[in-house]
């Protein structure tokens, strides 16, 4: 039977959607590609129709998660107002809880930044860079110094947080998670006054 390149593609996004939940909630070991073509309620044999393997899919699974992220469509804001570079470090904070269901890959797939997947170690560090892109692009449009440099500080500052929340329990964890986000507010705004534009409370 033949499927037209519509339906194949909607197959597609599913089997990408479906992916990416999972290896950003449990990382590359902890999931199979039964896990995944049950969650997208596909069957296992239409797998192949779309990648080559797993590890194919993670590439785009990540790839994909990235680019449906928040902080992908924040990249294309006209100014970085204070009121949305806070909203973005909370909403990304907010992926401590663990009852969410849209986790980020960078925090919970920390153990695959050291791979013996080449491919895996590879994406692990696309996203990374991507996610540091796009914040030294809204951080540069405030006039810092070295945007990158304060990007990768932060994100870095973002995806630990995350990390170390989800593995302690309320209150500590909600308590943990505030006073990180004073230090990484804080932090900014030390930066941001060095060119006369600190944030606004």
């Amino acid at each position: 039977m033949s499927y037209s390149p519509q339906h194949k593609e909607q197959s597609r996004q599913r089997i990408l959607q479906a992916a990416a939940l999972l290896f950003c909630s449990k990382g590359f070991d902890r999931v199979t590609l039964s896990q995944i073509m049950k969650q997208a309620n596909m069957t296992h044999g239409a797998f192949y129709a779309h990648f080559s393997g797993k590890s194919s899919l993670y590439e785009a699974a990540l790839k994909f998660a990235t680019a449906k992220s928040f902080w992908a469509r924040s990249e294309k804001d006209s100014e970085a107002k204070d009121t949305h570079l806070k909203a973005l470090i909370t909403r990304y904070l907010s992926w401590s809880r663990p009852d969410t269901n849209k986790p980020s890959p960078l925090e919970f797939l920390v153990t695959d930044a050291a791979h013996k997947d080449e491919k895996v170690r590879q994406t692990y560090q696309d996203c990374f860079e991507n996610l540091v892109t796009r914040l030294a692009t809204i951080l540069a449009k405030r006039g810092t110094d070295n945007p990158q440099s304060l990007a990768e500080e932060t994100v870095v500052s973002l995806v630990g947080t995350v990390s170390v929340a989800r593995s302690i329990t309320d209150p500590l964890r909600e308590e943990f998670v505030k006073r990180a986000q004073a230090r990484i507010l804080q932090r900014l705004n030390q930066e941001f006054s060095l060119t006369g534009k600190p944030l606004t409370r």
